[in-house]
């Protein structure tokens, strides 16, 4: 087997963070190099107190859980032997506008405010972080970090599974594009093509937290000396594929009954989803609600990062699309705006009325601007995977609940 692939997650720890953190600390085919955490699900604060309480979860998990599995999987990244893994704090806000959370689906704390409950059985640890080192921002912050961890490694070596609103990556790629530019691949879980959003009807939540960012890194100019006219290999996983992959809760979550005698792990997991599987539930017709079609875990971020795990894989299936980012819309913010009018590929996108005032100097300055040719690479576009069965049978596997 090759050697594990450097794998940076840039993540904003709510839920499905949490859970595709551990997808891949369970997967010997990636090494995580560093978490870098963002705002999003809920505030950095909290995102950093939601990763370390997962290593105290983790580290008794694998002390308690004597299944072979567990150990197998676990072992190599979370035992007392293993490198620890920086965690590096970063963007507290979107690059412009309102800093918003998605405590609405996450809790408070990103958690189902796990951090609140009696007794605070899943406490964050005071001195050993193991198998994570969480790094004082003043000395190295996410951003930094990224470019670091770019610069010391071959060219395309180093993959970035983004599960968060984009703005680390961001001011990465604007403080230093040359050393960006030598990232891998760029899995990134946002937007919405043609599905509906789940924020606002036409916006995904990574892409609302910081539409700014989405369009500083989806809309680069062809042109930009920093890439010698090859796009950043941007791979954008929206919700149109993240909602063909779903895992049934009962599946993840203990029964009352059973949670007593549970995993570590499977009463950490049982507790955080609390919230989510309500408000999933609550989407359903009172009357005619279906376990089958409406008790389901819609796994966006764990599938992001299958992809950056197993994305060489046969199944996987991309296509390019064109498509603008809407940054300050107040109903709009953070939709993906693709041109259905059928026009000629040169025209893709252009808004025909506002030709004359390009001509004669009349448009205001944008808040966010790039240099070079207006005209964006394509984007690629994740359209299938190897089937949504494969993924949560490998998802459960190595979960290890």
């Amino acid at each position: 087997m090759s050697p594990p692939r450097k794998l940076i997650i840039d993540t904003d720890p709510g839920v499905d963070d949490i859970l595709s953190i551990v997808l891949a600390l369970a997967s010997e085919e990636v090494e995580i190099a560093a978490l870098t955490l963002t705002f999003g699900n809920t505030t950095l604060d909290y995102a950093l107190s939601n990763v370390l309480r997962l290593g105290g979860v983790l580290k008794e998990h694998l002390e308690s859980d004597e299944r072979p599995r567990t150990q197998e999987l676990l072992q190599r990244s979370v035992g007392p032997s293993a490198r620890k893994i920086p965690v590096y704090s970063g963007a507290t806000g979107p690059l412009a506008g309102n800093a918003f959370t998605a405590s609405y689906f996450h809790g408070r704390d990103g958690l189902s405010s796990v951090s609140f409950l009696p007794g605070d059985p899943f406490p964050e640890p005071k001195e050993d972080f193991h198998p994570f080192q969480p790094v004082d921002p003043s000395s190295k912050d996410a951003c930094d970090a990224i470019l670091d961890i770019l610069a010391a490694e071959p060219p395309g070596t180093v993959y970035i599974a983004a599960v968060g609103p984009l703005t680390n990556l961001a001011l990465a790629w604007q403080k230093d594009p040359k050393t960006f530019a030598k990232v891998g691949q760029i899995a990134v879980m946002g937007g919405a093509l043609d599905h509906a959003g789940n924020t606002t009807p036409t916006s995904e939540f990574n892409f609302f937290a910081d539409p700014y960012a989405a369009a500083v890194l989806l809309e680069i100019p062809r042109m930009h000396p920093s890439l010698n006219g090859q796009p950043l290999p941007i791979h954008l996983l929206p919700l149109d594929i993240t909602h063909q992959h779903l895992v049934p809760f009962s599946q993840l979550v203990k029964s009352q009954s059973t949670l007593s005698s549970a995993s570590p792990l499977s009463r950490f997991v049982s507790a955080f989803l609390s919230q989510p599987r309500t408000v999933m539930n609550s989407f359903a017709p009172p009357d005619a609600f279906d376990p089958q079609l409406h008790d389901n875990f819609i796994a966006h971020d764990p599938l992001a990062v299958a992809y950056a795990i197993f994305g060489s894989m046969p199944g996987w299936q991309t296509q390019e699309r064109v498509f603008k980012m809407e940054i300050d819309g107040s109903i709009t913010r953070g939709m993906c705006v693709i041109d259905r009018r059928g026009y000629h590929k040169s025209s893709a996108g252009e808004n025909q009325a506002m030709k004359d005032l390009k001509q004669n100097g009349s448009i205001k300055k944008p808040l966010v601007e790039q240099d070079g040719d207006s005209s964006p690479f394509p984007i690629k576009v994740v359209v299938a995977s190897p089937g949504s069965k494969w993924f949560a049978d490998t998802f459960l596997s190595r979960l290890t609940l």
